[in-house]
């Protein structure tokens, strides 16, 4: 069983890490990237094995944890400006992406899963992150039955977002494989 991580600590670790890559970051994408780091950590690790406790809510604009939310929503002008390294630590980012690495004690395995997500998604627009999760099962779910632009504080569901992305993993293997 893999120790929930402080979501404040893996959302300084994934701003720190996308600036250091060139990689735009807002706070909105900022949201996006965690939800995707949190569902591929239960794909790969297990669904008992998520990497932080809390669970995203189903927003207008797609998963969003709240306490993130609060931390982040006036770092910017508004949610879609990009942010900068000394938003998420105040000094050299390469000394506090080593720092953050060290306390979130992840094993090698588990940062190249954060690092890929990072990867993966963080080249994508924040507009294209919130069109990917809206056209997805966990996010539309959660949000049935609700107006395209009524607020809510609906929790997406952990068991829909692993086994939604588990699916779509094991049919990603097969497709390769044959």
């Amino acid at each position: 069983m893999i120790d929930n991580k402080n979501i404040q600590d893996v959302a300084r670790y994934v701003g720190l890490s996308s600036t250091t890559k060139g990689l735009s970051i807002s706070p909105l994408k900022l949201q996006k990237l965690l939800y995707y780091i949190q569902a591929w950590f239960m794909v790969f690790y297990g669904r008992d094995n998520t990497l932080f406790r809390d669970v995203p809510q189903a927003w207008v604009n797609g998963p969003v944890y709240p306490a993130i939310y609060h931390i982040y929503k006036n770092k910017a002008a508004n949610m879609c400006d990009h942010l900068d390294s000394s938003v998420f630590y105040n000094g050299d980012a390469l000394e506090g992406l080593a720092m953050l690495t060290h306390a979130l004690g992840l094993n090698a395995d588990q940062f190249e899963t954060v690092e890929s997500v990072i990867m993966m998604y963080g080249k994508q627009s924040q507009n294209q992150l919130i069109w990917l999760t809206h056209s997805e099962l966990p996010w539309a779910s959660a949000r049935h039955g609700l107006a395209p632009f009524e607020k809510s504080e609906r929790e997406i569901s952990l068991d829909m977002m692993y086994s939604y992305y588990l699916e779509r993993h094991t049919r990603n293997r097969q497709k390769h494989e044959a």
